[in-house]
């Protein structure tokens, strides 16, 4: 088919019938003047020799020619029954034109086709990509809150396991049977400064201890003297 496309496409069919059949009026004239040509005794006539081989190769060419067109238009008929139309009221021009046609913007619409799948799976990608990168960031977050949230628990868990055990052991009521220290003798490593507590344990003792003192005295004017 492309090979004749390329043929009718160059040279309409009119034309090609047209010359196929000048040629075959040609080499029949040709062929009546071989036969009607008087004979001559002259030897340097040599017209009817060279002329009759010449008449016989045109004749086997055109054959040729004509079969292969016979052929043709053969094969176009049977495209005619392929695609539905009538051969004989469409020309080969028309037919293997609109058939160029239809095969370009064929090929134009694939290429259309394939950059537009690569556009979409581009952005496929990039999508792909940056929700990936959204997953991990908010998995990087998470982790790093989780670490946050154990770092203080850690801690609380700590202190309270420090004053549990001060409780268990008595540390933190050892420092009442001792004097309380002046403001100006307590230090910052003294059990009373690390132990806000204690100090307030110790002034009750001390408020106690006076209440005391003060009720005996009433009750007693011997100790008072003393």
């Amino acid at each position: 088919m492309h090979i004749f496309y390329c043929i009718f496409f160059t040279v309409s069919a009119e034309i090609l019938n047209s010359s196929l059949n000048n040629m075959e009026r040609h080499i029949q004239r040709l062929e009546n003047d071989i036969k009607n040509f008087p004979k001559t005794d002259d030897p340097q006539d040599k017209f009817v020799e060279k002329m009759s081989g010449f008449s016989k190769h045109s004749r086997e060419q055109y054959e040729k020619l004509a079969t292969m067109h016979k052929n043709m238009q053969k094969l176009y008929e049977t495209i005619g029954s392929y695609y539905a139309f009538d051969p004989h009221s469409v020309s080969v021009e028309d037919f293997f034109g609109e058939l160029s046609n239809f095969r370009i913007l064929f090929m134009e619409a694939m290429k259309e086709n394939h950059k537009k799948r690569e556009m979409e799976e581009k952005i496929k990608r990039a999508k792909l990509a940056k929700e990936k990168a959204e997953r991990e960031k908010q998995e990087r977050q998470q982790k790093k809150k989780q670490l946050i949230d154990m770092n203080k628990e850690g801690d609380e868990t700590g202190v309270m396991d420090s004053l549990m055990e001060a409780l268990q052991s008595g540390a933190a009521f050892r420092d009442r049977r001792k004097r309380t220290p002046r403001n100006g003798d307590q230090s910052p490593s003294s059990p009373v400064s690390r132990w806000p507590g204690a100090n307030y344990g110790n002034r009750t003792l001390d408020n106690r201890r006076a209440v005391l003192e003060r009720s005996r005295s009433r009750h007693n004017p011997h100790h008072q003297a003393r």
